[in-house]
């Protein structure tokens, strides 16, 4: 049997493909099964991975109708048979020494979560949010702690993620194919809780290519008003998820600070009628999870207090008030020389 299953979701990806599943053909380690799961693709994506798979056993190929990335990596996941999983996108690379260094490092951490570091290519469309969250430094994790979950640089980007199929079996874990997109967010914070041990390696194992396409994805992100309203959707699956693992109440103070930066800070600076429609939909979220005194007596910055008690409580702010309360915000949590490196390196951008 395999030691590690590669799950390659596929969808009008004809042009990168190839290069993709010769980075499988070139890996060092030859122990593995490379799991293709077309996604009722309608260019020529089956027809070049059924040419993989009739030369090299190897290479299995899965049909399915159309569901979305999260339901072809699942379909994937299901039929892994190697006790260690990772995932491909089909647009993307694994370096040559990829999987040699994921089974090394499972077999001496026994970890039940590898997390690993990338390149972002061409170098020239790359940015700094990109390329930090892209290098994870070297560390066990030998429980889960919020550290690991919101400060490491450990999400989005499942395609760095290795987990033991046991793992994802015993606790069920899988991809939300409910979401538009956003479904890497909800799969860090399902598994990270559950890991019993998380191990991080600062190698550049995956080469990632930036790809400018009319994708779903890149209509949302256009539309800011739109992207923050499926942040609130992905943040309440979040909640009602710590809810059913009886944690959110343990990492209230964490939560409350990590949905600020996911979208309360973006909201006030939308237009007016972008704000309102985003700040009506926070409020009723904060209502319906959090009591006003919960909030109240959280352990988080202060200006962090002031932009929840003001959502909270619904309370209108002006343009002006808007700005100042963001600058205030980020005075107090980065300081001057923080505020000009945001302004240098841009808006972070949003991926699944």
């Amino acid at each position: 049997m395999a030691k590690l299953s590669v799950i390659v979701p596929m969808y009008n990806v004809q042009a990168y493909l190839e290069q993709c599943l010769d980075s499988l053909l070139a890996q060092t380690f030859t122990d593995i099964e490379v799991i293709c799961v077309n996604d009722g693709s309608p260019d020529n994506s089956y027809d070049i991975a059924q040419t993989y798979a009739a030369r090299d056993p190897r290479f299995t190929l899965i049909d399915k109708p159309n569901g979305g990335l999260s339901s072809a990596r699942n379909a994937g996941i299901l039929a892994a048979h190697a006790p260690y999983v990772c995932f491909l996108d089909a647009d993307d690379r694994f370096k040559p020494q990829t999987c040699e260094r994921i089974v090394q490092e499972l077999d001496a951490t026994h970890a039940d979560v590898l997390v690993f570091g990338g390149e972002a290519l061409p170098l020239s469309e790359s940015y700094a949010w990109l390329e930090e969250v892209l290098s994870p430094r070297t560390i066990t994790y030998e429980t889960c702690t919020p550290e690991l979950i919101f400060t490491e640089a450990v999400k989005p980007f499942s395609w760095r993620l290795v987990c033991k199929k046991a793992f994802l079996h015993e606790q069920h874990i899988l991809f939300n194919e409910t979401v538009r997109y956003g479904e890497d967010q909800i799969f860090a914070f399902e598994l990270f809780p559950r890991s019993n041990k998380t191990r991080l390696i600062s190698d550049k194992l995956y080469e990632y290519r930036i790809v400018h396409t009319a994708s779903l994805l890149n209509t949302i992100l256009q539309d800011r008003t739109d992207m923050l309203l499926e942040h609130i959707k992905l943040q309440q699956i979040i909640f009602d998820s710590w809810q059913r693992m009886g944690i959110l109440q343990r990492y209230i103070n964490y939560q409350l600070e990590w949905l600020i930066e996911f979208y309360l800070l973006d909201a006030l600076m939308l237009d007016t009628q972008g704000f309102l429609t985003v700040w009506q939909a926070a409020h009723k979220q904060l209502q319906d999870t959090f009591e006003r005194s919960q909030i109240k007596s959280a352990q988080i910055r202060r200006p962090s207090k002031k932009v929840l008690l003001a959502c909270y409580e619904n309370k209108p702010l002006s343009p002006t008030r808007r700005k100042l309360l963001k600058l205030y915000y980020l005075v107090v949590k980065r300081g001057a020389k923080g505020i000009v490196k945001r302004i240098l390196r841009g808006r972070a951008k949003v991926h699944s």
